[in-house]
Parts: structure tokens; C-alpha cells; sequence
């Protein structure tokens, strides 16, 4: 069974600890200390090699050991596992939701942490719990395959032929890397959290034209399952994902050729309901009266959008493999998108003001 500890000054989140195990021969136990001294603390915890570590970010400046935060914490063990890379580890944070905004607002802390739960994630259910053990496996297997020949491919399960399909040249130096986190924060930042070379279960029906309220919404993705779609390699336990390269061969063979942003959903789901015998319903836009060319999930409302009736958002992309953010136009007419913490791209306002001055209205 893997180990963890739980830093927090509180004893009544001693409860915290327990919520973020998992049972069995494979799982993790996680258990609670409070703090000491920041490089006592450190010491302590290089000490016992962990295999995971959660930490509190609640900035608490009464306690005793008010010097000890989160981020300074997190950078010396981060330095230190650089001299002995077997030794790495996933460092997680561990807060309420309003203490998160104070994460948020340190940018230099977020290359620190692996990922971040607040209290209520861990109250919810197993969710939280398969992604904390997912991190602990995934570093095992980095730290299995370090410096191995083409590591990355490895860490993303991908052999044969198709690693030409995935060797951009910023997957291929993930071998460049100084130690097992540094690699694991690239993974999760621009493999696993973004739309390109991998599609969450969203992203997947939208590009088949599927709603994901209808029928026979599960037998699809035991289909891709079947046929091999799921992304395989590291931190795939805690976050199911597929690969877009697959999908598309896997429909083009089923359909005869591939489905395009010019294909409504009405289109792509007729075919899967007639060769595979479903009951599939085609997805639809939050924008009324649109042709159907469903083929985004907008990131604002994480509703089905088109090409056509969306805007790209505003960011700087690192890799020619990421897909830009896109926002629907609801969104846009609505405003919510800012309450997502989004921006529209300036190549798009002037679709942007004809919308917000209601020149462009929705009619809902």
C-alpha cells in the first residue's frame, strides 16, 4: 500500500486524511501531521519518502508555526528530490474554496503543486480519491521509465507507428526534463487538461455530433473502449481520456470517411445509429437556428457549440498540439464567461460588440 501525508495545523482535519485514502493492496494511506519549522518540516517529510504529500493552504497567522506556508515549503522538497529523482513525488493542496483564490493569485506557486482539491472535492465522493492515486501511480511510472530510450512514449503509452502521430517536438522533449514532478506538470497542463491530443468525455460526443443527455450514450464509449480509443499512459486512472487521432480513424472506418466541421451532428449520429444499431440523439447548440456543425465544447458553459457561432479566447499557446479555448456565443451575449476566469480574443471583437450591443441577438 502506498503512503501519504497530510500537513495541516488543525486537528479537526485530521477527518481529511482519511477521506483522501483508498483501500486495498494498491491503494494509499494518507496520514495527518501538523507542522513544524519550515526545514525541520522538510527534512522530516524527505525522511520518510512519501509517496504522495497534501498540503493545507490555509494562511493562518496565529498559529505557531505561522511561518509555515505551503509554496516555501513545496520549493525546498521540490529542489531537494532534483539530487535523487527515485525520491520524487506528487504534491497536492488541500483547501476551501476561498482559500483557493489565494492559490490562484500566487502564479509562481502553481508550478509547485501537482493539482488542487478543496474540501468539499474530498466530501463528494471517490472522484478525488482515484485522481490523488492516479498522481501516485503516474509517478511511479515516471520514475520506472527515467532515462529510458524515447521516455515520453512510455509515459504516454504509445508504441509502433504511432508515436510518429505524437512525437511533436515538445512531447519528445519531456526527456529533457530534470525530474519526474517537472514531467508530470507538463503532462497534466497541456496533455491532460487541454483539448489536442487528448479528448475528456465532452469533448469526445461533441466531436461524434452526440448529445450526451440521450440514448445509448454509455454503449458508445464501451465501444471506444473496445476498440482500443482510451488513452492509456500516465494519470489516465484519475482523468478518462481519448485520443483524437484514434477517434477520427475509428469513425472514418466506421463511416466510410472522416467527419469534418462541415458535417452536422445530424450527419455524424445517423451513421452511428445505422451501423451500430443505437438510438443516439445529435447534439445542439445553445445559439438557436444554427446549421448544426456542432464540433467544440464551448469553455465557458461546457455546452456543444459550432465553429461558426463561437469566438477563440484569449491565451498564449506554448505547442502547436494544443486547440485554442473557445467561447459560444450565449456565453458571449450572457457575459458568463467572465465568471470563468476567460478573455475574448481581440482578433474577435468585432463579432464580440455586435453581440453585446445586441446587434446579434439569440432571440431567447
Amino acid at each position: 500500500m502506498f503512503q501519504g501525508i497530510f500537513i495541516d495545523a488543525f486537528e479537526n482535519d485530521k477527518k481529511l486524511a482519511d477521506m483522501m485514502s483508498t483501500s486495498g493492496r494498491h491503494g494509499l494511506r494518507v496520514n495527518f501531521q501538523k507542522p513544524a519549522e519550515l526545514m525541520k518540516l522538510a527534512g522530516q517529510i524527505l525522511n520518510s519518502q512519501p509517496d504522495l504529500l497534501a498540503l493545507d493552504y490555509r494562511l493562518d497567522n496565529e498559529h505557531k508555526y505561522a511561518s509555515y506556508q505551503a509554496s516555501p515549503l513545496a520549493q525546498q522538497l521540490r529542489e531537494s528530490v532534483l539530487q535523487s529523482v527515485t525520491h520524487d513525488f506528487p504534491i497536492i493542496l488541500i483547501s476551501s474554496q476561498e482559500d483557493i483564490h489565494a492559490f490562484f493569485d500566487n502564479i509562481t506557486a502553481h508550478n509547485l503543486f501537482d493539482r488542487y482539491f478543496t474540501k468539499s472535492d474530498l466530501t463528494n465522493g471517490s472522484a478525488s480519491n482515484q485522481q490523488i492515486l492516479s498522481l501516485v501511480k503516474g509517478y511511479k511510472q515516471l520514475i520506472k521509465h527515467w532515462n529510458k530510450p524515447d521516455s515520453w512514449s512510455k509515459f504516454l503509452a504509445v508504441t509502433g507507428r504511432e508515436k510518429i502521430q505524437v512525437a511533436y517536438q515538445a512531447i519528445r522533449e519531456l526527456d529533457k526534463l530534470k525530474a519526474p514532478h517537472q514531467v508530470a506538470h507538463a503532462i497534466l497542463r497541456y496533455v491532460i487538461d487541454r483539448r489536442g491530443l487528448l479528448l475528456d468525455h465532452d469533448n469526445v460526443l461533441t466531436r461524434l455530433g452526440i448529445s450526451k443527455s440521450g440514448k445509448d450514450v454509455e454503449a458508445i464509449f464501451d465501444l471506444l473502449h473496445r476498440d482500443k480509443i482510451e488513452y492509456a499512459g500516465i494519470f489516465s486512472e484519475g482523468w478518462p481520456r481519448w485520443w483524437t487521432h484514434r477517434l477520427v480513424d475509428w469513425q472514418e472506418s466506421l463511416c466510410g470517411r472522416a467527419w469534418g466541421k462541415l458535417d452536422t451532428a445530424e450527419q455524424r449520429v445517423s451513421c452511428f445509429n445505422r451501423k451500430l444499431g443505437l438510438k443516439l440523439s445529435p447534439a445542439k447548440s445553445r445559439w438557436p437556428d444554427t446549421e448544426g456543425l456542432i464540433w467544440y465544447v464551448c469553455d465557458s458553459c461546457h455546452q456543444p457549440t459550432e465553429f461558426n457561432y463561437s469566438v477563440i479566447a484569449h491565451e498564449a499557446l506554448p505547442y502547436r498540439f494544443l486547440h485554442p479555448k473557445r467561447i459560444c456565443w450565449k456565453c458571449v451575449e450572457t457575459g458568463e464567461y467572465k465568471e470563468q476566469g476567460l478573455e475574448t480574443d481581440d482578433g474577435e471583437e468585432l463579432i464580440v460588440d455586435k453581440i453585446q450591443n445586441g446587434e446579434i441577438r439569440s432571440g431567447t
